[in-house]
């Protein structure tokens, strides 16, 4: 049996600005032709096949024609749990119906005790829900971490699970240890929101999404398939693609595939005069572009200048001004000083020059304000 894993395709993303859907067509034109030559016999994707809840119409409709592609005219069956990304109601929209053709889209944590069976092997769904969807489901006010949580979801998950069958959890989390990038939203505010893997034992192979970085745990039963494509310049040198899993006399092997995209997000570090004479190399002029440059504070709008040779130049970096601020040290008094006083030495520290009295009164103002709460 083989099994194809994939997450985080992010329909709908825009990037500093910039709409990525052309790029996302891209991909997954690739990856629907790549599943013409795999023929697995099932798709799982893990959460956050939206970026946000509302979606435009044209992430919908890439999302419905890719959907089709796969399951309808290649009669590929599909596995599809929500991340924190998505809007339940939109993605489980029609989800009894569809089911009928296989196309099985699991949102409810009413669910996580009711396999989907392929081939003799057992997809468990925990899809994602909200500290205070938990408690609720669970009726338990007492639960106070996510990791809490999910734990007793997986202990109910797992009371009736039959360790002499494959059973394979698909879910949408952050596992301790993962490796982050800055275009994953946190799952939870003012609680931590990462698992122990040892809560998972009980399955053969847990296949996950959330982190986009494909090797983001060093696991032998753990696995992210990683996003398709790059979303943050963090995610820059990390490949993209999808995972495949063989199952062969109940033994479960698996392995990642790399996907070649439209373009990459590419960072330059150097001279602003190197960048715009074309003296320094870049690995593709259409590549979206951060560059982190020196000697240009007396250019005037060097952004259209960059833009005008690198049209998708998407980030500008000031580097003398980023190694200042890096500079910055915290003293070991600060906490002892005012808030006026830090922002003047800070303002110092930056131009060498004091506050002037006009600047002292606004910010002194402005202060007063916030702490009368009328900011």
């Amino acid at each position: 049996m083989k099994i194809v894993h994939t997450a985080d395709w992010h329909l709908g993303k825009i990037l500093n600005g910039k709409s990525l859907l052309e790029d996302q067509e891209y991909i997954l034109k690739q990856f629907v032709e790549e599943m013409k030559e795999e023929q697995p016999e099932v798709i799982v994707i893990a959460g956050d096949l939206y970026d946000t809840s509302y979606p435009n119409k044209d992430a919908v409709k890439l999302l419905e024609q890719t959907i089709a592609e796969l399951n309808l005219e290649l009669n590929i069956p599909l596995i599809i749990t929500n991340g924190n990304h998505d809007g339940k109601a939109r993605l489980n929209y029609g989800a009894e119906w569809f089911s009928k053709s296989n196309l099985h889209i699991r949102t409810s944590l009413e669910d996580i005790k009711k396999p989907i069976i392929i081939n003799d092997v057992n997809f468990y769904t925990l899809p994602f829900a909200t500290l205070a969807e938990i408690k609720d489901y669970l009726n338990n006010d007492e639960i106070q971490t996510y990791q809490q949580g999910i734990t007793q979801l997986i202990n109910l998950m797992t009371e009736d699970l039959n360790s002499n069958e494959i059973n394979i959890l698909i879910g949408h989390l952050t596992v301790q240890g993962g490796i982050r990038s800055d275009s994953e939203r946190e799952i939870t505010i003012g609680t931590v929101e990462e698992v122990n893997e040892r809560y998972f034992e009980s399955f053969d192979r847990v296949l996950l999404g959330h982190l986009h970085h494909p090797f983001s745990i060093n696991s032998e039963y753990i696995q992210y398939s990683g996003s398709l494509l790059q979303y943050s310049f963090s995610e820059v040198n990390q490949p993209k693609g999808y995972r495949i899993i063989s199952i062969k006399d109940n033994e479960l092997k698996g392995y990642f595939k790399k996907l070649a995209p439209q373009r990459e997000l590419e960072i330059v570090t150097g001279d602003y005069e190197d960048v715009v004479q074309e003296r320094l190399l870049v690995k593709n002029k259409d590549n979206y572009m951060q560059f982190r440059l020196s000697h240009m504070s007396d250019v005037t709008d060097p952004m259209s200048i960059l833009k005008n040779i690198f049209p998708n130049t998407l980030s500008l970096i000031n580097n003398e001004m980023n190694e200042q601020l890096n500079q910055f040290e915290v003293d070991q008094t600060m906490h002892q000083k005012s808030d006026f006083e830090i922002i003047n030495e800070f303002y110092r520290y930056v131009t060498d020059q004091s506050l002037s009295d006009n600047q002292s009164k606004i910010i002194t103002d402005v202060l007063e304000e916030i702490d009368k709460g009328e900011y």
